[in-house]
């Protein structure tokens, strides 16, 4: 019997650590676990790192001939300092002249990069234009919400042809440019109802060229794309730069 109750105890103590053997092993397992997650996190945290200051070796600088927000955070995916520099050119002079859509659109990016040159000689200068053409008309934006109510009118029904183009200056000399195009169908929509959406989008119709927003025809539903892709479309088609620069071509 005694002996019996000393066996009984061995296995009991036996079993007792063995479950803290295992205790020990689950917990050596959590803590490395853990570590290698918080060690994985900072070997990606420094490849990104690695990666955004390789990004921005060449160009780290940029100078943009616009004002516009959205322009901005499309280049700032790609370079890490992009300021603002609003350019002083009459755009209308040069709608005015007789010449196709493709070299208006980049002669006009030319002139906005040219008109900031001078204050940034040494840096690398982007500018942009887009014309929009319909029934062989060149579209402007509207001074007024009343321009903007009746160009929308002329729009509706019809297909019409954004011209983008992006114009850039490296340390005062050429280095690249590019016009793209895109077709676009805007919807029958009824009068009153785009009387209302002027009343309700008024910096959105004053300040771009269709007076409308690509990034907002999920909620209007007045677009219908036919060709084209969307950086053309909100007017600064900038990939073929960033390929050039990146291959350092």
């Amino acid at each position: 019997m005694v002996k019996c109750w000393k066996a009984t105890k061995t296995k009991t103590k036996k079993v007792e650590k063995k479950n803290i053997i295992v205790f020990i092993i689950v917990l050596r397992n959590m803590y490395t676990l853990s570590t290698c997650g918080q060690k994985k996190d900072k070997i990606e945290r420094i490849v990104v790192e690695r990666e955004k200051k390789k990004k921005h070796t060449k160009f780290s600088k940029v100078i943009l001939a616009s004002s516009s927000v959205v322009r901005n955070k499309m280049l700032n995916k790609y370079f890490s300092d992009v300021i603002n520099v609003p350019h002083n050119v009459e755009e209308e002079k040069y709608k005015k002249q007789k010449t196709n859509p493709e070299e208006m659109a980049v002669r006009i990016a030319r002139e906005k990069a040219l008109s900031v040159l001078e204050n940034y000689p040494n840096e690398i200068i982007i500018a942009s234009d887009q014309i929009l053409i319909c029934e062989n008309k060149v579209i402007s934006k509207p001074k007024s919400l009343e321009e903007a109510t009746k160009k929308l009118l002329f729009l509706r029904n019809k297909i019409h042809k954004l011209y983008s183009s992006i114009y850039v200056i490296q340390r005062g000399k050429f280095f690249f440019q590019q016009v793209k195009a895109a077709s676009l169908f805007f919807a029958n929509i009824p009068q009153n109802d785009i009387k209302l959406y002027v009343k309700n989008n008024k910096k959105t119709v004053l300040t771009t060229v269709g007076s409308y927003k690509i990034e907002e025809n999920s909620k209007h539903k007045f677009l219908n794309i036919i060709d084209g892709d969307r950086e053309t479309i909100l007017g600064f088609p900038i990939k073929d730069l960033i390929k050039k620069i990146k291959h350092g071509k």
